[in-house]
């Protein structure tokens, strides 16, 4: 059974989810961390724009106006929207196809299967494609088991 934190976290993602994805952006992460009775909220976007600081800046007053509709936060809250950040791992489909062009590095289930650093060329809901050495191999993405940024 989810925890209550789980449960609001899951509320305040479905609150702000659409009018992000109206605007061209998505929710990689939302984080609430809460210190004694005041809430900080944390969303992690990417945007179809590019997820510059003034994108972050117009998408925080679309999430704070959501956010002030509601009457979840008594004591006040703050928020932050910003980027995943280079360091965060690749975990979903959409990790994936934002970072298209990128130089990544893999870890697969397959413990017999090598680490590999490529360039990601494509990604859909299902696999990825990954440039090494002038060919291009499709993985699924079940196979996968970390990847992450090389920068």
């Amino acid at each position: 059974m989810p925890s209550v934190n789980e449960r609001f976290k899951a509320d305040l993602l479905a609150l702000v989810e659409a009018p992000l994805a109206a605007e061209g952006a998505y929710v990689a992460d939302l984080v609430v961390a809460t210190f004694k009775k005041s809430a900080t909220v944390r969303v992690f976007v990417y945007s179809e724009r590019g997820t510059t600081l003034e994108e972050c800046a117009r998408l925080s007053r679309i999430v704070g106006d959501v956010l002030d509709g509601t009457d979840w936060f008594d004591y006040g809250y703050t928020l932050e929207v910003s980027s995943p950040g280079l360091d965060r791992p690749l975990v979903t489909p959409r990790d994936f196809r934002f970072r298209t062009g990128e130089t990544v590095r893999v870890e697969f289930r397959d413990p017999a299967r090598k680490k590999l650093t490529a360039e990601l060329v494509a990604a859909t809901d299902t696999d990825v494609e990954l440039r090494h050495e002038g060919t291009v191999e499709r993985v699924p993405l079940a196979e996968i088991k970390r990847a992450k940024i090389v920068f």
